[in-house]
């Protein structure tokens, strides 16, 4: 029956989640082996910052409505969900109840990158490599692409427009996250913040379009009452983890 082809397409659409999770890893990533005195093996260094430009591109894709949206002439293959079909924890989460919403399907896959990419973890490791080797790919670099290929891009396609919305307003999410997060260096909440100050001047010239004054508000309110920030949950991923792997970290 129709209505269970969208829990078949849940595999397809998320086909890209263990590769992003292995690309985001090249980002600010290490390359070490457990080498032991005299064994002659290298023992660990920064991953070149072009095979880090490279990763990161790549990454940048899945934060795209272009690439990430589900096409428009699919969505009719997935109607409301008939009685006796409930949507089950491998099934889309959505806003929309019983019907398919392909806006929350974009947004959890985008999160699910950003989660990986922003990890405050690895917010910090890009300080730190970056005070290394000032060649090195930096943190500030890094906020840069994502927003310029996220919250600053326009698309004339209505359908594509508010994908990247909902993707634009997980990025700000996470950059609020970095700047106000306790357990990173404080590099990190500094370029974060300086980052969220640099969005707001930006959409302040969006000619008071809605969505741009919606996240002025919410940067308002976050560099107002900063300790009140909770991340709004994103319907979470479908399951999907091979067996015996559901304890990763998005290191």
């Amino acid at each position: 029956p129709y209505t269970v082809l969208e829990d078949v397409f849940v595999p397809l659409y998320f086909f890209h989640r263990y590769q992003t999770e292995a690309t985001a890893k090249v980002v600010g990533g290490l390359d070490y082996n457990y080498a032991v005195r005299g064994d002659r093996q290298g023992i660990w260094k920064t991953v070149d910052k072009g095979r880090q430009s490279k990763a990161l591109a790549s990454l940048l894709k899945t934060l795209d409505a272009v690439e990430i949206a589900i096409p428009r002439e699919k969505l009719p293959l997935f109607p409301p969900r008939a009685m006796g079909y409930n949507r089950s924890r491998e099934s889309f989460k959505g806003k929309t109840g019983v019907s398919f919403d392909a806006l929350s399907a974009a947004e959890t896959a985008a999160d699910m990158t950003l989660g990986f990419l922003l990890h405050p973890e690895r917010a910090s490791r890009l300080i730190q490599q970056k005070s290394l080797d000032a060649n090195q790919l930096g943190l500030s670099e890094v906020l840069e692409k994502v927003v310029d290929a996220t919250i600053l891009k326009t698309s004339r396609d209505s359908y594509l427009e508010h994908v990247q919305h909902n993707i634009n307003y997980r990025v700000l999410f996470h950059l609020m996250n970095l700047a106000g997060h306790h357990a990173v260096h404080p590099q990190v909440n500094a370029i974060a913040h300086l980052k969220l100050k640099d969005v707001r001047a930006a959409l302040l010239t969006s000619k008071a379009e809605a969505n741009a004054m919606e996240m002025v508000k919410r940067i308002d309110h976050f560099f107002d009452e900063p300790d009140k920030f909770k991340v709004i949950p994103v319907p979470k991923i479908p399951d999907g983890s091979p067996i015996g792997m559901d304890c990763f970290t998005p290191y």
